[in-house]
C-alpha cells in the first residue's frame, strides 16, 4: 500500500546555546572536550595566550548532537544541536563571561566538587542569574575524593549548594549531576552520559523567531585568502542567507551594504541560519583586522550608536559597595564594556511634600522627547533573559516618558531592603519588614525602638506618626523630621515597604519602585534599544571574595550628552544658618546670620521659605539685613527661643533654606 510504503519526512536539527561557566580551573574546558564532536573558532584554550597561561581567556564554541527529546520531536526536531560556549573563569576576564552569557539558552555551572563555591564561582552564578533562566550544576573532579568517602562527601556538597541557590530565583530544587571529565589516572571520562541526560531532561524547548529583523553577534573574525572575512557568532534575531546584504556597523560607512557570500555551521554548508544558531558567515570587502566583537544587522534595521543613554536599572544584594551618583562603572552593553558614568534617579510622586509636587507637569503639559529618544521598534540583544530580569519585567517600563519630574538619587537603592535615612537631629533611622504580618520594626542609630502596625506622614511637620498620633521616633531632645531633602525618596520607598508588611495609613502602591540612570559613555556603543547591561566595578581586587558587579538593567532610549535639559531630575539642596536677634519693634520678625556670604545677591532668595528646625515653623525672608550677609525672616507667629534683654537669642537655633535645582539647567533661579 501506498501508504505504508510511505517514508516518514525527514526532521530538522535545533540549535541549543548552553553556557559552560564556573571558577577558574573548575575543569570548564575538559569537560567541553569531553563531550564535544565539533570544535570551533578559538575554542578549546587553543589559543598562544592560553596555552601558555593554562587558563581560557576567551569564549570557546564546541558542539555535539543527540537525539531530541520525546516532546520535542513532536514538534518536528529530530536532533539536538548542543552549542557549549567555554567563558573563561579568570577573574580579570569577567567582562568575556558577560559578554558571553547573552547568547545562552541555558547556563551549567561547573563547580570544583573538592573545593566548592569560590570567588568566580560566585560571579558567575550573578550572570546566569540575570541572563538565563535555566541552571544545571556540573560538580566536577570526582574522581579526587576517595571511593570509599565519595557518596558521603557529594551528598554533604550537594545539601550546602540547595541552602545556597535557596537564596535565589533559581531556588534550592536544581539538577546536580556529578562527573569527572579528565580523570587523573588517564582513564576515560566519568559520568558523560547521565549528564547529557540530565541536561536533556531539564531544558525547554527555546523559541525561535526567524521573521523579526536580523542580527548577529560575532567574537571572532579571521580573513580566508581569495574568500573574504569569516565571522563566527550567534544569531539574535531573524534569519540570514546567502546573497543578503547586511551591515557591520562597528565600520561605519564601510560597514554597509556588504553582502553574505556563504553561511556554515558547524563546518557544514547551510542555506540559511535563524535565531539561536551558532554560525560562522563569510562576507566579502571586509578588514579582519579590524574586527573583534561586535554586531552585523540587516539592511533595513539600523542600530543606534549611543553616546549617553537612560536605563532603567535594579541593584544587586551582592554587592557590597557604595552605588553613587558621579561614579564611573564599567557597563557591559553585549560584547563591549566601557567605562560611564551614572546619575540615579527614581519617579517623583509629590506625596512627601507640596514643594516637589509643583514640579510635575500636568498631563496637558507634556515635555517633548528629544531628538533620538524616541524608542522604536529594535530587536533585542540577548534573546532571552534571565530569573532575575524576567521577575523584574513585571514592573520595569519599556519607554521612558520626558513629560514627568523625577528624583535626583545620591545612592542607588537596594529593592526590598530596609529603608534608612538620617533625621533633622542626625540619627540614622531604619524601617525593616518584622517576622509578623501588619508590622514593622524601627531602629534608631542601629537599636530596635519599636513596631509599627501604622504610619502616615505628615507633610506639614516632615514627620513620619506612627499607631496613636506618635511621631516615629521622636523624644524630648529629637523631632526626628525627615529632612527635606530625603523625604521624596523616602516616602517614595516607604509606600511600597509598607503595603507590603500589611502596614497601612501610607497611600498604597501597585508598583515596585523603580529606578533609573543616566549613563555617559566614554566610548561610544552601538548597540539596539531594549538591549541589557551590567555595571561593575572591574577595577576592584581580583582577589577579593567580593562580587563586582553592581546593578543590571534595559536601555529605554539614547540621550545627547551635550543637551540633557530635557531630563529633569529635581535635587533638593539647603542651606542653614542661625537666628540671631529679634527685631525691636515686631517680634515675628527675625535678623539671622551664617547662611548667606556678604556679597551673596540676596533677590535671588527673597520670599523663599526659612524653616526653623527645633520648632518646624516656616518663615519667609524678606531680605538682607546690612552689609555683612545678615537677613530678615519673618514667621507667622512669634517663635518661643530664649532671648536676652537685648534681644539677642541665645545658644545655636538653627534656621534651614530647602530649594530644589534640575541637575542639568544652569539658571540661576532659585525654586522651591
Amino acid at each position: 500500500m501506498a501508504d505504508d510504503k510511505a517514508k516518514k519526512a525527514p526532521g530538522k536539527a535545533i540549535n541549543v546555546n548552553i553556557g559552560i561557566l564556573g571558577h577558574i580551573d573548575s575543569g570548564k574546558t575538559s569537560l567541553c572536550k569531553a563531550l564535544s564532536t565539533v570544535v570551533s573558532t578559538a575554542s578549546m584554550d587553543k589559543g598562544s595566550q592560553s596555552q601558555e597561561r593554562g587558563i581560557t581567556l576567551d569564549l570557546g564554541f564546541s558542539s555535539f548532537s543527540t537525539d531530541a527529546p520525546v516532546a520535542w520531536q513532536a514538534e518536528g526536531y529530530d536532533t539536538l544541536q548542543w552549542c557549549m560556549v567555554d567563558c573563561p573563569g579568570h577573574a580579570s576576564l569577567i567582562r568575556t563571561v558577560i559578554g558571553g552569557a547573552q547568547i545562552i539558552d541555558l547556563c551549567a555551572l561547573v563547580i570544583d566538587a573538592n573545593k566548592g563555591i569560590q570567588t568566580q564561582t560566585a560571579e558567575c552564578l550573578v550572570v546566569a542569574e540575570i541572563l538565563a533562566n535555566q541552571l544545571v550544576i556540573i560538580l566536577n573532579k570526582i574522581d579526587m575524593i576517595p571511593e570509599a568517602k565519595r557518596q558521603k562527601h557529594l551528598v554533604k556538597i550537594k545539601n550546602m549548594l540547595r541552602q545556597t541557590f535557596a537564596a535565589t530565583k533559581f531556588g534550592e530544587n536544581l539538577p546536580i549531576a556529578c562527573v569527572s571529565a579528565n580523570p587523573q589516572d588517564g582513564s576515560p571520562a566519568i559520568g558523560m552520559d547521565e549528564l547529557v541526560e540530565t541536561l536533556k531532561s531539564n531544558l525547554e524547548m527555546p523559541q525561535r523567531d526567524k521573521t523579526g529583523p536580523f542580527m548577529f553577534s560575532f567574537d571572532h573574525a579571521f580573513a580566508i585568502k581569495g574568500q573574504g572575512t569569516v565571522m563566527t557568532g550567534t544569531v539574535l534575531s531573524g534569519s540570514v542567507k546567502p546573497g543578503q546584504i547586511v551591515n557591520v556597523p562597528c565600520l561605519g560607512e564601510e560597514g554597509k551594504g556588504k553582502k553574505v557570500r556563504s553561511l556554515q555551521k558547524f563546518r557544514q554548508g547551510v542555506q540559511e541560519a535563524i535565531q539561536g544558531d551558532r554560525v560562522a558567515m563569510c562576507i566579502a570587502g571586509l578588514d579582519a583586522k579590524e574586527l573583534e566583537r561586535g554586531i552585523v544587522i540587516g539592511e533595513k534595521f539600523p542600530v543606534p550608536t549611543l553616546d549617553a543613554c537612560i536605563c532603567v536599572v535594579h541593584r544587586l544584594s551582592y554587592f557590597k559597595a557604595e552605588v553613587k551618583t558621579k561614579a564611573k562603572f564599567h557597563v557591559t552593553l553585549g560584547h563591549q564594556t566601557v567605562m560611564a558614568t551614572a546619575h540615579f534617579f527614581c519617579p517623583l510622586d509629590g506625596l512627601a511634600s507640596p514643594s516637589t509636587a509643583s514640579t510635575i507637569p500636568t498631563a496637558g503639559s507634556a515635555a517633548a522627547s528629544p531628538e533620538g529618544a524616541k524608542q522604536g521598534k529594535t530587536p533585542s540583544l540577548a534573546m532571552g533573559c534571565g530569573a532575575l530580569v524576567a521577575h523584574m519585567q513585571r514592573s520595569w517600563p519599556t519607554s521612558f516618558d520626558f513629560s514627568q519630574s523625577y528624583c535626583h538619587l545620591d545612592e542607588l537603592f537596594q529593592h526590598g531592603a530596609p529603608v534608612e535615612y538620617e533625621n533633622s537631629d542626625g540619627d540614622m533611622v531604619k524601617l525593616m519588614p518584622d517576622s509578623e504580618p501588619g508590622k514593622m520594626i524601627f531602629q534608631i542609630d542601629g537599636e530596635t525602638k519599636g513596631e509599627v502596625s501604622e504610619l502616615k506622614f505628615d507633610t506639614s511637620s516632615g514627620r513620619l506618626v506612627m499607631q496613636g498620633g506618635a511621631p516615629l521616633g521622636s523624644t524630648v531632645d529629637s523631632r526626628s523630621v525627615v529632612p527635606l531633602k530625603e523625604r521624596d525618596r523616602v516616602i517614595y520607598l516607604l509606600r511600597y515597604l509598607a503595603q507590603i508588611c500589611g502596614v497601612p495609613g501610607l497611600p498604597p502602591t501597585e508598583k515596585e519602585p523603580l529606578c533609573y540612570a543616566l549613563l555617559l559613555l566614554e566610548k561610544p556603543v552601538t548597540c539596539p534599544l531594549g538591549c541589557l547591561l551590567i555595571g561593575s566595578k572591574l577595577d576592584f581586587d581580583i582577589h577579593s571574595p567580593s562580587c563586582r558587579m553592581a546593578f543590571f538593567g534595559r536601555i529605554l532610549c539614547p540621550m545627547d550628552p551635550k543637551d540633557l535639559k530635557p531630563l529633569r531630575i529635581v535635587k533638593m539642596k539647603s542651606k542653614t544658618g542661625l537666628l540671631d536677634r529679634f527685631d525691636k519693634q515686631d517680634s515675628c520678625l527675625i535678623i539671622c546670620k551664617d547662611m548667606f556670604k556678604a556679597d551673596t545677591d540676596m533677590a535671588l532668595f527673597n520670599g523663599l521659605k526659612i524653616v526653623h528646625e527645633q520648632s518646624g515653623l516656616q518663615g519667609i525672608l524678606e531680605g538682607s539685613y546690612g552689609q555683612d550677609g545678615r537677613f530678615k525672616v519673618r514667621f507667622k507667629q512669634e517663635l518661643k527661643v530664649k532671648a536676652d534683654a537685648k534681644l539677642q537669642i541665645k545658644g545655636n537655633e538653627r534656621i534651614t533654606l530647602y530649594f530644589k535645582k534640575f541637575n542639568f539647567e544652569q539658571s540661576k533661579k532659585i525654586i522651591q
